[in-house]
């Protein structure tokens, strides 16, 4: 398999301008190219220009021949192995508690779904309220002058925070691992659409992404997990440098081996309250950011110029540093 990148087409292009493309670049005959599928596509806007640029993945005939004769092309390579291989828990380590994961926000929703298909029968602890019912507490609260619920907003709540910043899917961090293309097919298993899996700045919008996480719920419970909505976790019971039981605010008490705390950076009294019993910390650096708003008919302008509205490009992205 190669790796073509920086495949470049007009905006207006048909997807049957793909394979000539492609072809040329890589200096073969039609018979030659097996196959080849997208990886990736990004707008390019720079240099007052607009192009789509492509990541495609082919598969030729005689593909050492091709690489030797395309040697001086740094855009083509061998595809590197990009599967992201699931540690499955080891038999010795399984335990008799049921794992507890205190949080539903991405991180926690991933961890109760791979705990649950390994069968570990998580137990989801949620301060807030389900997806659907937390959105409708916002949205009273944006739009209706309902009272602020403390603990069903836009920070807590099924799905984390990030459900209501239009369900962006994109990241700056390194993915050594090779999740993300793994997180973003099973979104799509999960019913988010399927073009997420090749944009360079995937985003679904709240409204799917709700039913994205309702669909994960679902496939937790099903596999014998829990999701508890309104278990807000007030203490934690540490016995020999070890936490055993998570407290709640009701006075419950539930014990769990391990106990995963997935809570995101705003819930800042359950950091206060793991501070107090010893858990250690350790200082990472901060990055403080202002949110400035545009009229996206500017920006659109701004970054496409005279394509700025057409349909294939949606709106346009920026970052001010």
């Amino acid at each position: 398999m190669l790796q073509i990148s920086q495949l470049t087409l007009p905006v207006e292009h048909a997807d049957t301008d793909l394979r000539p493309a492609l072809l040329k670049r890589l200096g073969i005959p039609d018979a030659a190219l097996r196959g080849f599928t997208i990886k990736q596509r990004a707008i390019d806007a720079r240099r007052q220009h607009v192009n789509f640029s492509y990541t495609l993945l082919a598969e030729v005939d005689h593909e050492p021949r091709v690489l030797k004769a395309l040697s001086k092309d740094t855009q083509t390579c061998a595809a590197p192995d990009e599967t992201y291989r699931q540690m499955a828990p080891r038999g010795e380590h399984i335990v008799s508690n049921r794992p507890v994961i205190v949080g539903s926000g991405p991180c926690g929703l991933f961890a109760g779904l791979l705990l649950a298909r390994a069968g570990r029968k998580p137990i989801l602890l949620e301060r807030g309220k389900a997806a659907g019912d937390r959105a409708r507490d916002v949205t009273g609260f944006w739009r209706r002058g309902w009272d602020f619920n403390p603990e069903s907003n836009v920070q807590y709540g099924e799905g984390g925070a990030g459900t209501f910043s239009d369900g962006k899917l994109y990241t700056q961090i390194r993915d050594r691992e090779h999740r993300i293309p793994w997180l973003l097919k099973e979104m799509v298993a999960a019913g988010a659409p399927e073009d997420i899996l090749i944009k360079a700045r995937p985003h679904i919008g709240t409204d799917r992404l709700i039913k994205v996480v309702r669909h994960l719920r679902e496939e937790i419970i099903s596999l014998g997990g829990e999701v508890r909505f309104g278990s807000r976790v007030s203490d934690v019971v540490i016995e020999d440098q070890t936490m055993r039981a998570v407290m709640l605010a009701d006075g419950s008490v539930i014990e769990g081996a391990p106990i995963i705390f997935a809570i995101g950076h705003s819930s800042r009294d359950t950091f206060e309250m793991l501070h107090r019993n010893g858990v250690p910390f350790e200082a990472k650096p901060f990055s403080v950011g202002v949110r400035i708003e545009h009229p996206q008919r500017l920006v659109d302008q701004m970054l496409y110029g005279k394509w700025a509205g057409h349909a294939r490009l949606g709106s346009a992205p920026y970052k001010f540093v």
